[in-house]
């Protein structure tokens, strides 16, 4: 088996162990109710919880160390600021673009933007805050999906990469639908996870190859998660999360998509040097 391929499989079957076990071991421990999705302040769980957002990086580091002995040259750990500081500001700022598209089609699907008052934008710039401490957390995730697997599965070829990538992303995700801990345990979600991830995919897969580093990738992340998500929920607060996230909020994340695709700054295939 060629190196590369022996790495991604490792990699693959790591992230997914290390994380679904972690999964396995919280529902065993009734950390989450299926019926409600609510976690139970237990620390175990809590560690169980650190444990499995941190399964791909906890695969890539083995696999980087021990595996195909690869090292960690590409893995875009420097922070690379003065060369790439617009993507940080690019990874910071897009919200400013895909929440006026989400809200836009939530006007048009005749939602309506009930949460809106000076009270509510006053908590906006806290979750902006927040995101910047959070990036270390999605660090745990973006070290194997975009550090480490993004860039060797389809060598040459971005788009599909990210298809890829997305897929295998969106399935690893199954876990925390299947035991209740994401979205109540609504299997739907099995369905948007992978289309979620392919979007993401293609924009944080930009993030890193432009940036040259993970560490505005692990930003975007967390400011998605946690600003994005926030503030629809904020502003469409009688409108369901898996409807707010699966047409609303992924109809901004389209748009970004198809912008790096259309523009050509993710390609099919790369010009051969």
């Amino acid at each position: 088996m060629a190196e590369r391929s022996k790495g991604i499989l490792w990699f693959v079957v790591l992230a997914f162990a290390i994380s679904w076990v972690a999964i396995l071991g919280i529902y065993l421990l009734g950390g989450t109710s299926p019926a409600a999705g609510e976690t139970l302040p237990n620390p175990l769980v809590g560690l169980l919880s650190m444990l499995g957002t941190f399964g791909p990086a906890i695969a890539a580091i083995v696999v980087r160390k021990w595996i195909t002995r690869e090292g960690f040259k590409d893995a875009g750990l420097r922070l690379n600021l003065k060369a790439g500081w617009k993507y940080y500001l690019v990874a910071f700022l897009f919200p400013l673009v895909t929440v006026p598209i989400a809200l836009g089609v939530a006007a048009l699907y005749g939602a309506a933007i009930t949460g809106l008052s000076a009270e509510s934008l006053a908590t906006i710039i806290p979750l902006f805050v927040v995101s910047i401490f959070l990036s270390l957390l999605y660090f745990g995730e973006e070290f194997g999906w975009r550090g480490y697997l993004q860039n060797r599965i389809a060598p040459g070829k971005p788009l599909l990469a990210a298809l890829l990538t997305g897929l295998i992303w969106g399935i690893w995700h199954f876990a925390i639908v299947i035991s209740g801990i994401s979205l109540s345990g609504n299997l739907v979600a099995l369905l948007v996870y992978p289309i979620d991830c392919f979007l993401g995919s293609i924009f944080f897969g930009w993030l890193f190859t432009k940036g040259q580093s993970i560490w505005p990738v692990c930003l975007a992340h967390a400011v998605g998660n946690t600003v994005v998500t926030g503030v629809m929920a904020m502003l469409l607060p009688d409108v369901p999360q898996l409807v707010s996230w699966a047409v609303f909020t992924l109809a901004g994340y389209a748009v970004i998509a198809l912008v790096l695709v259309i523009s050509r700054q993710v390609k099919w295939r790369e010009a051969q040097a």
